[in-house]
């Protein structure tokens, strides 16, 4: 049995294979991990634990000729390979269309004719926009605002065409905003980029009023979610993938503002011209994923502060940059 995971040297693809190796419901499974190195740094493969049950490949998700070889025997495939954000797909809208939408397509195309059981893609709560009634809930239709957004709805349609066209096990997850440390911190993220700013004496900057709200879930959170999803009953389906715990993006400057201050730091929090035209506020309604048994295990305050600790670790050896600009 295999999995595949794509986009392996990536924040969320390198931890979660880490982590499949840890769990026993996997033991018998090998993985198999592939990245283009576009954004995830070649490097971050020596994050991966070294196992025989662990293969890590250099290779591209749009070659039809290499993907089909990769999911010969493939039962579950992780398709987390993509230009992820609203900055990086609004400048590069051709390639990230390519990528993200091109790709997925030959992901799906390969899995079907290799008889892929489950494939799992992780996809954005910016596919909902704006929102009347502030509660995201997996039946309102998308409505994206940005180039992001587009691409992940489209992607959203194909693996649903996908699944009632051919069958196939398609299970869409829409993440909030992932924090934390896993194999390597994402210092692009607003929670860690706060924290390395107030850890090196940099003011938190704050882009419009800071009242605009989100989700907000832990990185060990999102692989439980990864683990658990392999189930019958999650195919075809689409779930918020959030924590349940909303704050404001004032409230996450003044959480670690206050986590500094008990660890001797002093942290000053300035405002600069928002970045979007409108500043979006939502809540997740994640009833549905809890259904299926997931709990998370951290809050804000208790993810932020395990999160302030673990940069504060790193740190001690020195700041790295793991992604590539694109």
């Amino acid at each position: 049995m295999k999995i595949v995971v794509t986009g392996a040297a990536g924040y969320v693809g390198s931890y979660l294979i880490n982590k499949l190796l840890e769990d026993e419901r996997f033991v018998g499974y090998e993985i198999v991990g592939v990245d283009n190195f576009l954004v995830g740094k070649r490097e971050n493969y020596e994050l991966i634990k070294k196992d025989r049950r662990v293969k890590l490949l250099h290779g591209d998700i749009c070659d039809r000729e290499f993907i089909g070889d990769l999911l010969k025997d493939a039962e579950i495939v992780y398709h987390l390979a993509a230009i992820s954000g609203v900055v990086p797909c609004n400048k590069n809208p051709m390639l990230a269309f390519k990528i993200n939408v091109e790709g997925t397509l030959n992901m799906l195309e390969q899995s079907i004719k290799n008889d892929v059981e489950y494939f799992i893609y992780p996809s954005s709560a910016a596919v909902y926009g704006e929102i009347n009634g502030n509660l995201a809930r997996e039946d309102l239709p998308p409505n994206p605002l940005n180039n992001y957004g587009a691409m992940k709805a489209s992607c959203e349609m194909l693996c649903k065409g996908y699944y009632n066209n051919y069958g196939l096990g398609t299970i869409i997850l829409r993440f909030t905003n992932i924090y934390g440390v896993g194999t390597y911190p994402k210092w692009r993220t607003v929670v860690t980029n706060f924290i390395l700013r107030a850890l090196t004496g940099e003011p938190l900057v704050i882009h419009g009023t800071g009242k605009q709200k989100r989700d907000f879930i832990h990185i060990d959170d999102v692989i439980d979610i990864y683990k658990l999803i392999i189930t019958p009953k999650a195919k075809g389906e689409i779930f918020n993938a959030g924590s349940g715990f909303t704050a404001s993006v004032k409230e996450l400057a003044d959480v670690v503002s206050e986590i500094a201050k008990k660890n001797g730091i002093n942290v000053k929090i300035t405002f600069k011209e928002a970045r979007e035209s409108k500043e979006r506020t939502f809540a997740y309604d994640v009833s549905k994923i809890m259904s299926l048994g997931f709990k998370p295990k951290y809050d804000i305050r208790k993810g932020v502060e395990k999160t302030f600790n673990d940069i504060q670790s790193i740190l001690k050896t020195g700041y790295k940059e793991y992604q590539n600009e694109i």
